[in-house]
């Protein structure tokens, strides 16, 4: 029998009725969980659970055991070194996708659709099952960061070339090599319009890109002038067609390049280098000074906190400066802060829900239709933000969604969910409960890393008459996935 909505509204009025009435706090609102989390029981707050809840997609039992064992800087040590870490049993899920790294000359004879599919369904399948989850999150982070949107014409083609090639290749190597990588990528080229960038007609969409959201940010004191300086550095660079020898692939057009003096940020190029005006580009930005602040107050609001505080921001941006921008340095200063281990809750973007609920209760995914749909429902269609910003990184962005929240909770948790696959008996039996107190004390702990006040747990055992059935069981789990203690991390 599948979970009614009768059943998971009363599991939800039962926990409501005990937070507000009850004074044990795992109340749900009307609709929104608001700006702040709810303060008055508070999940685990042990410092092991704290990091894998914000340095994962969702702390799985065996993963806590083994950062508990090693202690949390070896955990957070092992995880910026990646590579070091069998995730073998991922790349097999990921076999499954033939485009992900598809050569460029070949895979613009693929529908657009299939590939948005596959990219979306990748990433997905990786913040569930992959045992690198800060690389994870790092990529994330790097993909919002020089956001491509797959849904603009002809970007799909190019698109997953990016993710491998310039996001997942250098997310924790060195700043200038990722700049690089990007400012050559064919899908960004293609995104911010720089193909029509030429002499005769400068297209400035991705200069300005680049300075206000790639390098400097808009409070740099960079001028107009400037953007158009950087947008006549990059004319000429293109991609190559469908029929053209470098299908899918950057090109110079030195016939299409303004090769005139230029000024940018105060510092002369002197015409006729051709290419060179791009390198030369790329490193004025680099040595800007207002570079290594933006990137670090970036790094720190994602992994700290909405207001990113100053003395952490400042010293990722020391440490940006003096290894030269080794960005696995600088998330070594964040994370292993004073800074974070005393950071308030952050909100869960949409993927971190998704991803950290079937992760908690030990499913499994191949992607699909289903968790795409509810992405894009809960506001985070992967790939497809539709300006350049990428996805918003604070709570205010998120916290006004609440009801498609409700709905996946309850799908999943009633098992309703296309290519999820989950065993609720299965996690009965390891959990040991017998009964239905016993069972909503045990996802308590496995969802929140600590157990639920009693009058919160008794509450919804006897709102829902205390039988131990399978349709109280998901109610109950449904229940807990959609409180609010849940939406933060």
């Amino acid at each position: 029998m599948s979970l009614s909505r009768r059943e998971f509204l009363a599991a939800v009025g039962a926990l409501s009725a005990a937070g507000m009435l009850g004074g044990c706090g795992l109340a749900l609102p009307p609709l929104t969980p608001g700006p702040r989390p709810p303060t008055d029981w508070k999940p685990a707050t042990t410092p092991i659970w704290r990091t894998l809840s914000r340095l994962t997609y969702g702390p799985q039992p065996d993963e806590l055991a083994y950062a508990q064992a090693i202690g949390r800087t070896s955990w957070i040590e092992a995880q910026l070194a990646p590579t070091t870490i069998d995730d073998q049993a991922c790349a097999l899920r990921l076999a499954r996708f033939d485009t992900l790294t598809m050569d460029p000359s070949i895979i613009f004879d693929v529908r657009p659709s299939y590939l948005q599919a596959e990219l979306q369904d990748g990433a997905i399948v990786r913040a569930v099952h992959s045992r690198r989850q800060l690389f994870e999150l790092i990529v994330e982070f790097w993909s919002d960061h020089f956001s491509i949107a797959i849904t603009k014409e002809g970007v799909a083609y190019l698109k997953p070339t990016d993710d491998h090639e310039v996001i997942r290749r250098y997310a924790l190597g060195r700043f200038d090599e990722l700049l690089w990588a990007s400012m050559t990528s064919p899908a960004m080229l293609v995104y911010l319009d720089n193909q029509a960038n030429h002499a005769a007609s400068p297209n400035e969409n991705y200069a300005r890109e680049l300075l206000e959201l790639h390098t400097l940010g808009v409070t740099a004191g960079y001028t107009q002038a400037d953007v158009r300086a950087a947008a006549r550095c990059l004319t000429g660079w293109s991609v190559g067609d469908a029929q053209s020898l470098w299908r899918g692939r950057q090109q110079f057009v030195a016939a299409e390049h303004d090769d005139g003096p230029k000024t940018i940020l105060g510092i002369q190029i002197p015409a006729g280098r051709g290419a060179g005006d791009v390198e030369r580009l790329h490193g004025i930005l680099l040595a800007h000074p207002a570079l290594p602040q933006f990137i670090a107050a970036k790094l720190v609001r994602r992994f700290v906190a909405d207001d990113p505080p100053p003395h952490l921001v400042a010293a990722a941006a020391a440490t940006f400066s003096a290894t030269k921008g080794d960005l696995t340095a600088v998330l070594r200063t964040i994370l292993l802060s004073a800074e974070i281990a005393a950071a308030p809750p952050k909100f869960k973007r949409p993927l971190h829900l998704v991803a950290g609920a079937i992760r908690q209760l030990g499913g499994s995914t191949i992607g699909g239709a289903d968790l795409r749909a509810a992405l894009t429902t809960l506001g985070q269609p992967l790939f497809a933000w539709p300006t350049p910003d990428g996805f918003p990184d604070t709570t205010a962005a998120w916290s006004a969604n609440l009801l498609p929240r409700w709905q996946f909770a309850l799908r999943l948790a009633g098992n309703e969910l296309e290519g999820v696959a989950s065993d609720l008996e299965g996690l009965v039996q390891a959990s040991g409960a017998t009964d239905l107190r016993t069972w909503i004390d045990r996802l308590g702990s496995l969802l929140f890393g600590a157990a639920l006040p009693a009058p919160v747990s008794g509450a919804l055992a006897s709102t829902l008459g205390g039988a131990f059935t399978s349709t109280n069981m998901q109610a109950a789990l449904a229940a807990l996935l959609a409180a609010p203690h849940y939406q933060w991390r």
